[in-house]
């Protein structure tokens, strides 16, 4: 199935750390530890095998005729 990849950009805290001025380093450290913190709140890891879609459920349960075989079909190529 063809989508968007997100692009991950990884920080260089070692060279942004360089360049912050001394004054700043308590508000330097601070974003350091929130993005941290959100980067671990997010780093789910995917399980190895992807959960498998019960398509006869969703073909019983949307009303909308021919939505699942569409999907299904874009899911299978």
């Amino acid at each position: 199935m063809a989508g968007k990849r997100a692009a991950l950009k990884a920080i260089d805290w070692l060279a942004f750390a360089e360049r912050v001025p001394p004054n700043q380093r308590a508000m330097f450290n601070n974003l350091k530890t929130r993005s941290d913190a959100i980067g671990a709140k997010y780093a789910v890891p995917l399980p190895e095998k992807p959960v498998t879609i019960d398509w006869s459920f969703y073909k019983t349960n949307v009303a909308r005729a021919g939505m699942v075989a569409e999907f299904e079909s874009k899911v299978r190529s």
